[in-house]
């Protein structure tokens, strides 16, 4: 009796520890996150290979990356809904604040140490 009590003890102990294992097998939906690109630029090289890599979908997002080929057009497709993010640099955000926007956007500068180049990502309203 004491022998078959001690079986079913371990093996719903085993059962026990398998569930996170079962749990770490399901797939996540991925989050989009929709990034525009002021130019497609070796400054963003460290962005391609996290992309082509697949670094983003091991954390759960899904990038899409649109080159929009000069500020103005990225600004636009931001404050348009058409991105969530802009990699552009910060005159573009000043240009817009210059105009008198009610929805400034929100820059977030990163300095290079290597090429000492100013990079800014700017989220959209709709993200805060």
């Amino acid at each position: 009796m004491k022998k078959s009590l001690k079986f079913f003890m371990m093996f719903a102990l085993a059962l026990l520890l398998m569930i996170p294992i079962t749990a770490c097998s399901q797939k996540e939906e991925l989050k989009t996150l929709r990034v525009a690109e002021v130019t497609h630029s070796i400054f963003y090289a460290p962005q391609y290979v996290a992309l082509s890599e697949g670094f983003f979908e091991e954390e759960g997002l899904k990038i899409d990356l649109k080159t929009t080929w000069g500020g103005d057009k990225t600004m636009t497709a931001l404050l348009s809904g058409g991105a969530d993010i802009a990699l552009v640099g910060s005159e573009t955000s000043i240009y817009v604040y210059s105009q008198g926007t009610n929805d400034p956007v929100i820059n977030f500068a990163h300095v290079k140490l290597t090429f000492k180049q100013v990079y800014n990502t700017l989220i959209a309203p709709s993200q805060r």
